[in-house]
């Protein structure tokens, strides 16, 4: 959801949530790492793209896999993530395979003391569409490339958090994206008579671009329970500033002692000379022993603190009950046309006017610190002309698994199974995916 918008996957919803640093998030450097497959209508043939209820469900063998990875330092976040669609379509003489992937790369800041969080970045997306009639020269050879896109768009958001309140307000907007297209495989592009060209292969004529429309995403969060949402969160070099500061006084004023009792007059004997430089070697040995004892007394400083900011999140109730809301607005896609018409050969235009998508959820620990559950509702209105709206039930979960640093990749992760369910009229989908556990 767009106001909550938290790890890896809260990109998705916001691009300012890279700079959200939860209660968990002790280190000053910090970042979570995160991977999933979901296969939609893998118990039966889909409408995936809620074409109604004439639909004939040509579409078949979905599958979405995504990846992710969130680094922060401070109030720096820095987000990427990518999922991948792919899925055939089979018509009566034609069956063709899409390849589809997004890909969401964002940087967003905190100011003023984490309360008002600020991000940018792009969305692109690519396609590639693919042949899976036999190749004439080589019919083990079922999937060609006919033609490939790519295009990008810019996207911001922006979170607003206050410090010690139950809620969250915040908002993202996400410009549309043009991918053009590019031959691949055995295309053919036929002039017309206005000079432009039709690319085909056998008996198709092939898209010049894909779109995606403008997106606006608006929602508020708000928890119940004696766990808080908006801690204030503690800044490890902030908090070891007041001893770093009192070190560094400490070695100027050192400094300035050595300078006094070793200054030497123009006149100085030979001798002066030679006490002199054997007084400043053994003064540098002094400070080199004062300023290890002054390192090893910060680091146990360090270590101290960064275990009571441990101790000050995990001495905080677990019990809570988040409760999301938000709109996602759809724009125009001007003369669009369905991958449906690609395969029917026909011009049905598609997502001709702005469109509303309202969603609720609810989130809660159901077993302390080993179980969390979830479960929602959204309203997909149809893209098509003759197209009606259907709801959506989501529901699903994270368990607690166990700690594993990857074969020394990613240190101090324990790991997290996440699962979900989403079920409307002629659509199901399910995943599972693992993420860092907090």
């Amino acid at each position: 959801m767009t106001a909550a918008a938290e790890a890896v996957e809260g990109v998705y919803n916001n691009a300012a949530a890279p700079a959200v640093r939860e209660p968990f998030s002790v280190k000053w450097f910090d970042y979570e790492p995160s991977a999933g497959i979901s296969l939609p209508g893998g118990f039966a043939r889909t409408d995936f793209s809620n074409r109604g209820e004439n639909a004939d469900s040509r579409t078949d063998n979905f599958i979405i896999t995504d990846l992710g990875l969130q680094m922060q330092w401070g109030a720096l976040g820095v987000s990427v993530v990518t999922d991948f669609l792919s899925y055939s379509f089979r018509g009566q003489d034609t069956s063709l395979g899409l390849q589809l992937g997004r890909i969401h790369a964002c940087a967003a800041y905190a100011f003023l003391d984490h309360q008002l969080l600020l991000g940018a970045g792009v969305r692109g997306a690519y396609a590639i569409i693919r042949s899976d009639a036999p190749n004439a020269t080589n019919p083990a050879d079922r999937s060609s490339a006919l033609v490939g896109m790519l295009g990008a768009g810019p996207e911001a958001g922006f979170i607003v958090k206050p410090n010690e309140y139950r809620w969250r307000i915040g908002a993202t907007v996400r410009a549309a994206v043009d991918a053009g297209a590019v031959s691949l495989g055995n295309v053919l592009q036929i002039p017309q008579p206005d000079g432009s060209g039709v690319r085909t292969a056998g008996n198709l004529i092939l898209p010049e671009r894909i779109t995606l429309p403008w997106e606006v995403e608006g929602g508020i969060a708000y928890q119940l329970g004696p766990r808080p949402l908006n801690p204030k969160w503690i800044n490890p070099h902030e908090q070891g500033r007041e001893l770093a500061a009192s070190i560094a006084e400490r070695r100027a004023e050192r400094a300035a002692a050595r300078a006094a009792e070793l200054a030497l007059t123009s006149d100085a004997t030979p001798a002066e000379r030679s006490e002199r430089a054997r007084r400043a070697s053994e003064l540098m040995r002094e400070e080199v022993a004062a300023r290890a004892a002054e390192d090893a007394e910060l680091r146990d400083e360090e270590r101290a603190l960064l275990v009571a900011r441990r101790a000050r999140y995990e001495n905080w109730p677990r019990p809570y009950l988040l409760l999301l809301a938000s709109v996602l607005m759809t724009g125009p896609s001007a003369q669009a046309v369905a991958l449906e018409g690609l395969l029917d050969q026909r011009r049905e235009l598609v997502g001709t006017v702005v469109t509303a998508s309202p969603r609720i959820a609810a989130e809660s620990e159901v077993i302390p610190n080993l179980l969390r559950l979830r479960a929602g509702l959204y309203f997909e209105p149809s893209r098509f002309k003759d197209g009606s709206t259907r709801q959506h039930l989501t529901f699903g979960g994270d368990l607690k698994l166990f700690a594993w640093d990857l074969f020394g990749l990613v240190p101090d992760v324990t790991w997290r199974l996440k699962t979900f369910v989403d079920i409307s009229p002629r659509y199901e989908n399910f995943g599972v995916g693992l993420g860092a556990w907090h």
